[in-house]
C-alpha cells in the first residue's frame, strides 16, 4: 500500500523525499488561476463559458504524481522535479 497526499506543495514533496509518504499528487495553483482569469475574461467579452475537459463534466486543470518509487503503469515524476516545480 502507498500513502499519497493531494496538493503537491513543497512540504508534501519533502515528505515524499524523506519517505514519510509514498507520493503526492501535485496541483498547479498558478495554472488554475491563469485558466480562471482567461475564462472570466472570455465571459466578460462575449459570454463564452468554459468548456468541460473531454469526457468530464468539469475543467481538469491537471496534476502530476510525485514519487521516488513509482508504481508500475502510473506516470510520475521524481522528487527532484517536484522540488524544482512545487509551490508554498
Amino acid at each position: 500500500m502507498t500513502v499519497v497526499s493531494i496538493d503537491g506543495g513543497c512540504p508534501g514533496v519533502k515528505d515524499v523525499k524523506t519517505g514519510a509518504i509514498g507520493a503526492t499528487s501535485m496541483q498547479f495553483p498558478l495554472k488554475m488561476a491563469g485558466d480562471a482569469l482567461q475564462a472570466i475574461s472570455a465571459y466578460i467579452k462575449d459570454g463564452t463559458r468554459p468548456a468541460a475537459s473531454q469526457g468530464l463534466d468539469f475543467t481538469n486543470t491537471g496534476v502530476t504524481l510525485i514519487s521516488d518509487k513509482p508504481a508500475t503503469g502510473v506516470e510520475s515524476k521524481d522528487t527532484a522535479w517536484g522540488l524544482a516545480n512545487c509551490w508554498g
